[in-house]
């Protein structure tokens, strides 16, 4: 289905398709994690679910079935997310969890359950927020796909859109990408933001500054709500600061001519986009400092209010998670640096691949093959403003990857690049182009890209589901 040419009703069909295949691998996910040993080497989930176990009401079957999905799915960070949506964050180090996954989970549970939702039934309704999402974020990249082309409705550039959006379906990012997880609403959210921020360049290009200049607030309101979700949502940012740079010199070079006050209007639009994306990050940082700093008494004060950037969530990564530049490289974590390395293969090669030659080192240009923008061009897969976007998000991925490799447990890039679609559509161009990709050097057949990603997900589904790294 993805390796091959899809077939004609996949693609006069394509969002059935989609959903079908969608459904087909969520099972497979699922079936994996149920089969998998139990209960793993960390009691927590059990000790949750045998709580609510012991209530006079949980005979039912609907009860039953709640309980062994959340003795499956509810892992590792997805216990935090539940009792957080489930009662509130209660401990400091669980404010790296508060935002909008968390609220969103709490309210999804008060409605489908009742008003006082037990933790197992808040992780039913936050497994299901989470395959909504997902299914939403494949359909968005989907159309997003099109959009970058100048002939969407021709069957190369469809079989593109289609296989990209399928290679999101089978992301490494596996069963967090079900679970209880913030990962799958953060896809769909950013992907969102991109789609509309990609219109508005269409509405730029076309001379339509209204429209335009509204797709970029709405698109500066996504990534904000995206960012509530993951803080690496902040890196969608880059994309405004881009275009701020670029009007700024716009204005420079003819500041008496009509384009200045045009030029101004941009900057202003761009400005109040990334602002809206500012207060995703912030809000939750400024109902912190309230409690613990402003309202709490002196003597009880949290030792980070002092820090000349009081912000909670950079202290609960650093005390509680040791997150910081070059903390993870220790040599027991070596086996993570190995499961990590794909990944951070292809999005450090993807992202390179579609920067401008002045923009990429000199080592990773080869001039003896044409540059893949162009070739991009040539398939029509990619418009003028397709090139445009496609270069923009470069940046940000690369960055992630760097971020990762140098910052993060680096293990977490296999989940948290779903939120990214570039590579996505760099393995898709190599799909419908039948060519190998190049990594670290190497030429790899595509095909053995697509069978890590199944081979892993699989994998990564069943030791999830024993409480098991990679995590």
């Amino acid at each position: 289905m993805l390796v091959g040419s899809s077939s004609k009703w996949q693609l006069d069909n394509p969002r059935t398709s989609l959903t079908i295949f969608f459904v087909i691998w969520k099972l497979l996910l699922l079936l994996i994690a149920c089969t998998s040993p139990y209960p793993g080497y960390d009691t927590s989930t059990t000790l949750l679910t045998q709580l609510v176990a012991q209530r006079p009401d949980s005979e039912h079957v609907t009860d039953i079935v709640s309980q062994v999905l959340a003795n499956k799915l509810m892992r590792w960070d997805a216990i935090y997310f539940a009792n957080i949506g489930h009662r509130g964050a209660i401990f400091e180090q669980e404010w790296a969890f508060v935002g909008g996954y968390a609220k969103t989970v709490g309210i999804v549970s008060r409605m489908l359950f009742a008003a006082h939702a037990s933790v197992v039934e808040t992780a039913v309704a936050g497994t299901l927020v989470s395959n909504i999402a997902h299914l939403l974020s494949v359909l968005v990249l989907y159309q997003t796909s099109k959009l970058i082309s100048p002939k969407p409705s021709s069957h190369e550039t469809q079989s593109f859109a289609f296989i990209a959006a399928s290679l999101h379906i089978i992301s490494p990012a596996g069963l967090f990408l079900s679970a209880p997880y913030a990962e799958s609403s953060f896809s769909f959210l950013n992907f969102v933001g991109f789609y509309l921020y990609t219109s508005s360049l269409r509405a730029h290009h076309d001379g339509r500054l209204g429209p335009r200049d509204v797709l970029v607030i709405v698109s500066g309101l996504a990534f904000g709500l995206a960012t509530t979700f993951r803080s690496n949502g902040l890196l969608s940012g880059l994309l405004f600061c881009f275009d701020i740079v670029k009007s700024i010199f716009t204005i420079r070079e003819d500041v008496q001519s009509k384009q200045t006050l045009l030029g101004l209007r941009r900057i202003i639009i761009l400005v109040i986009a990334g602002l809206l994306m500012a207060v995703g990050s912030a809000f939750p940082q400024y109902l912190a400092y309230q409690e613990y700093c402003v309202d709490a008494k002196p003597e009880h004060q949290a030792s980070w209010c002092t820090h000349r950037v009081p912000s909670i969530y950079a202290w609960v990564q650093s005390h509680y998670w040791n997150v910081g530049l070059f903390r993870y490289w220790t040599l027991s974590n070596a086996p993570l640096f190995l499961l990590a390395t794909p990944m951070l293969l292809i999005l450090i090669a993807s992202a390179l691949k579609f920067l401008p030659p002045s923009e990429r080192p000199s080592s990773a240009i080869d001039k003896t093959k044409p540059l893949p923008i162009n070739e991009f061009r040539e398939r029509g897969w990619l418009s003028p403003v397709g090139v445009d976007v496609a270069r923009r998000l470069a940046v940000p991925q690369l960055i992630l990857a760097l971020l990762a490799l140098t910052n993060y447990h680096v293990q977490i890039v296999t989940r948290i690049s779903s939120g990214y679609p570039l590579w996505c559509w760099w393995l898709a161009s190599r799909i419908v182009a039948r060519d190998c990709i190049e990594l670290a050097g190497c030429e790899i057949s595509v095909k053995v890209v697509v069978m890590w990603m199944v081979i892993y997900a699989c994998l990564q589904a069943g030791l999830f589901a024993a409480f098991l790294p990679p995590a």
